[in-house]
């Protein structure tokens, strides 16, 4: 799973496909509560905050078969409830709802849109409708989309965050590669073959009903344990924006039971804030963003380590009793505090809530946040780096200590995921401060552990998310076959571009020392 924002996305040019979904007046929606996560994004999109969508896309050989990709569309959304929630506001002011809408009641119409000729009109056309449907108020919030070429096309299912995570996008390509595969009756790519979405490949064959665009017309001549969770928490993370000691909750929201008010994982929550002055995590070098503005995205996507640095990182984490996980926490936190950052590193991190095997195959929003703090073994802010400048023997067991210190942090940090976060925030004794919009954070996800990964480089999987405004640093770390990489998300200002580039080529060191 190659995991990307929109303004890096190179869909080939093709034959663009999109479906229409509309429920059938004749039959009522249940009601249904929405979580916690669920209450803050759509009141964030009530306030004007852009959509916030996740989209999967994977290759298939040959053209589309129209027929057989909606009744693999269809299939979909019948097994997963969470892609058939409509999100309705209330009369109240900040008062905001589901419904739940029956699989057999709704009504499927396709579009056949234009053959776009470059890869620019392609993603252009893509990501103006993707920003239009995939916004979380109406049903749905979601586009079943495709482009069809003669040699190979892609699929694509953009969710709002209303419906998905990135664990979700996995399973969704995963089921519905399967699921067209079967309606359709061709093989899809299998793992020996490579590539990104839309890179040319032999056709296997296709239904006689395939849409083939002109090939004329496209300029063409014929023919570790998963412990947190990469899903994209949006603009305000996944903490409220009215957040206070009276926020409203609904009395109905599913959820976590609430802890004892003297349980230590709410005392937990609490000292970390408090440390903060009840402040959330920002970034703590310079982004050049003036207080109270948000600056265009930019994003940077780039590997950290290729496939044997992690593996050599991955042995050396265990050995001092940690995960990848917490080596890669280790070495971000360090190569911060090396560029005049502080000796401990506080971050929010999304974790998956799955608990069980029906769980990882769902498709929907199933993380919460819990916060951290990455001891590094630097000492104070602008201290040098013990771990890499003492002598050998001596920086050895020194970044071991740090590993070791960061993997029982990890293990303290995902207990406070049992904690619902309506109640931290509900129980705090002074309100909860936001210095910036966007939160500091950071996610990991080994997607060699998650639904369809041994297919997914054959399929050209790809995880694209929205393109927006920023004015934080958020990052997404992703561990496969092929290594570690990193997503980063940030203002586009001449100052973030110096510093996180500077952090990232400080990162990647620091985990080769690990390696070492």
């Amino acid at each position: 799973m190659r995991v990307l924002s929109a303004d890096l996305w190179e869909p080939a040019p093709g034959q663009i496909l999109t479906w229409d979904v509309t429920p059938s007046a004749g039959r009522a929606p249940v009601p249904a509560a929405p979580t916690y996560n669920q209450r803050n994004h759509l009141l964030g999109a009530a306030a004007g905050e852009p959509s916030v969508w996740i989209t999967a896309a994977f290759d298939v050989d040959g053209p589309v078969d129209p027929g057989a990709l909606e009744a693999a569309f269809r299939d979909l959304v019948a097994a997963h409830p969470g892609l058939r929630v409509e999100a309705v506001r209330r009369p109240a002011p900040e008062d905001v709802a589901l419904v739940w809408h029956d699989a057999d009641g709704l009504r499927w119409r396709r579009h056949d849109g234009p053959v776009t000729r470059t890869v620019g009109d392609t993603r252009e056309h893509l990501v103006e409708r993707l920003v239009r449907r995939c916004a979380p108020f109406g049903y749905p919030a979601f586009l079943p989309a495709a482009i069809s070429r003669p040699d190979r096309s892609t699929v694509v299912l953009g969710m709002d965050h209303l419906h998905t995570d990135a664990w979700s996008t996995t399973v969704v390509v995963d089921e519905l590669a399967a699921q067209y595969a079967e309606r359709a009756g061709v093989r899809l790519g299998g793992a020996a073959r490579r590539g990104s979405a839309g890179t040319a490949a032999r056709q296997d064959g296709a239904e006689a009903t395939a849409i083939v665009p002109d090939p004329s017309a496209l300029g063409q001549a014929g023919g570790d344990p998963v412990l947190l969770d990469a899903s994209d928490p949006g603009p305000h993370g996944q903490v409220p924006l009215d957040a206070g000691p009276h926020s409203p909750v609904p009395d109905d929201a599913p959820g976590p039971a609430f802890v004892a008010p003297d349980d230590p994982r709410l005392a937990a929550w609490h000292g970390f804030l408090r440390e903060r002055g009840w402040a959330l995590p920002t970034f703590p070098l310079p982004l050049g963003v003036p207080e109270g503005e948000r600056a265009p995205q930019r994003t940077v996507v780039r590997p950290l380590a290729d496939a044997a640095t992690a593996d050599a990182v991955a042995a050396r984490s265990r050995a001092a009793g940690a995960s990848t996980s917490a080596a890669v926490l280790v070495a971000l936190a360090g190569a911060v505090a090396d560029l005049g950052g502080p000796g401990v590193l506080h971050t929010l991190l999304p974790v998956h809530t799955r608990g069980d095997d029906a769980a990882r195959r769902s498709v929907g929003w199933h993380t919460t946040t819990v916060p951290l703090r990455i001891d590094p073994g630097v000492g104070p802010a602008g201290a040098p780096a013990r771990a890499w400048a003492r002598p050998a023997h001596t920086a050895r067991h020194d970044a071991d200590t740090a590993l070791a210190g960061t993997a029982k942090a990890l293990r303290a940090a995902r207990e406070l995921a049992a904690v619902p976060l309506e109640q931290v925030v509900g129980t705090l004794p002074s309100p909860l401060r936001f210095p910036r919009t966007d939160i500091f954070q950071v996610s990991y996800l080994d997607y060699r552990r998650l639904p369809g990964h041994a297919a997914s480089a054959g399929r050209g999987a790809h995880h694209v998310s929205a393109a927006t405004r920023a004015d934080d640093l958020q990052v997404w770390v992703s561990r496969t076959d092929d290594g570690i990489a990193v997503r980063a998300r940030m203002p586009r200002t001449p100052e973030a571009v110096a510093t996180v580039d500077a952090v990232l080529d400080r990162w990647s060191g620091r985990l080769a020392s690990l390696a070492g």
